[in-house]
């Protein structure tokens, strides 16, 4: 029994994942990880059967508060009051005029029954809303004017894009309900060979992200052969390195970690196949963007950040985070981070860089993690890579503290 079946347990060869794959690690190592050798060649990328409705996100258009502007405050007068001289005293006459000062005052925000308030009356009112908040969190953009990279006179206007942008990209959920033959594990052990190939070319974060958002949004909308998953994999991973990355591996080298079994010419192929169904549209909202956003209110903190990114990994790992936004993931995962390493509550300037996420909006989100943290390893490659020193060594630290919560029977959401 190979390393790779006990560690994934037994597949039938009808039902092989991972096809005839080159060895992770140098030629003179004598102990490797050797990937499923194929059945047969697949020469493109071509679908058994195509889909029922395909997943179609939309989102009607975003209305926008329209600025009141050219409004001229006329005073109108409703009544005259005609009085006729009197001879009064001075101190009734000062009497008089208080006391109309005190009703005058009284009555000035108090809009009359049947009328409309003024662009004056509506505007100070805004004002006053918007001071109120801004004194609940603490604007930390500001003390970024000086840095032309961090572009913060648009900042705001780029998240509330990705905000929109995100929900049109997701994946179907179920779509692993109506895959034939496609299972939740034969996905789980797909996306860890893609983490274990994203790990040898040293990728950014962003890639790995990106190439299961592409794979996983084209068997949304395609019906994928058993056979074909690893090149679907392949050319998912080949086409996000091209978007991210400044030097992209080369497709021979794509070709040479499988084994050859794909050639260049297939990986080519899947490629265009895959950018026809998506229609050319890689504008994903990577979960890093969210998670570095939330990461400027927590002071760059190094340790948090990078617990975070093994729970956000998480999140693509494990089918039952599919369709889920990346910025509520984002939130979750520095919330939980925060929480393994006894930093300070989820204040409102937390909320706020994190998009507006409160406690119990992450809740559910918050169980998938920990549920995940306290089953046993199910991605090798992906528990071994955060394992490391390089990465403070995440994997360890976020099971232990997840399975003492379970076993004290925590309330993790209690600060």
């Amino acid at each position: 029994m190979s390393e790779n079946t006990a560690a994934h347990g037994p597949v039938r060869d009808e039902n092989a994942i991972i096809k005839r794959s080159k060895p992770l690690t140098d030629s003179k190592t004598t102990t490797t990880r050797q990937l499923r050798k194929p059945d047969a060649k697949v020469s493109s990328l071509a679908p058994a059967a195509s889909l029922g409705p395909s997943q179609a996100s939309t989102t009607g258009p975003t209305t926008t508060r329209q600025a009141l502007t050219n409004v001229t405050n006329t005073s109108t007068a409703t009544s005259r009051i005609h009085t006729t001289t009197k001879v009064q005293t001075r101190s009734k006459t000062a009497a008089a005029a208080a006391a109309s000062t005190v009703k005058d005052n009284d009555n000035k925000d108090k809009p009359r029954v049947g009328t409309k308030r003024s662009a004056t009356q509506l505007d100070e009112q805004t004002d006053v809303k918007r001071s109120k908040t801004e004194q609940e969190w603490e604007d930390l953009d500001k003390f970024d004017l000086d840095d032309p990279l961090m572009v913060c006179e648009y900042v705001n206007d780029i998240f509330e894009y990705f905000s929109r942008l995100e929900i049109s990209t997701l994946p179907d959920p179920k779509y692993l309900e109506w895959q034939k033959g496609l299972k939740p594990k034969m996905r789980s052990i797909l996306v860890d060979w893609i983490v274990e190939v994203h790990l040898r070319f040293r990728l950014l974060p962003e890639t790995l992200f990106l190439a299961i958002n592409i794979m996983d949004r084209f068997m949304s909308k395609e019906t994928v052969q058993v056979d074909k998953l690893q090149l679907l994999a392949t050319g998912s991973l080949f086409i996000a390195a091209k978007y991210e990355e400044v030097y992209s591996p080369s497709v021979k080298n794509y070709s040479y970690v499988t084994d050859g079994g794909y050639t260049e010419e297939d990986i080519l192929n899947a490629e265009r196949y895959i950018l026809q169904v998506l229609e050319f549209d890689l504008s994903y909202p990577n979960p890093m963007n969210f998670l570095r956003r939330i990461s400027k209110a927590d002071d760059y903190d190094i340790e948090t950040r990078t617990v975070g990114k093994y729970l956000l990994e998480i999140s693509i790992m494990d089918h039952r985070f599919i369709g889920i936004k990346p910025s509520l993931c984002a939130a979750a995962a520095m919330y939980l981070s925060r929480r393994m390493l006894g930093r300070s509550p989820w204040n409102k300037t937390l909320i706020h860089y994190s998009g507006g996420y409160t406690k119990s909006d992450m809740k559910h989100v918050i169980d998938l993690l920990m549920k995940y943290l306290i089953e046993p390893v199910a991605h090798e490659e992906f528990f071994k890579k955060y394992a490391s020193k390089k990465y403070m060594k995440s994997s360890i630290l976020a099971r232990q503290w997840a399975k003492q919560v379970e076993a004290e029977k925590l309330d993790v959401m209690s600060e």
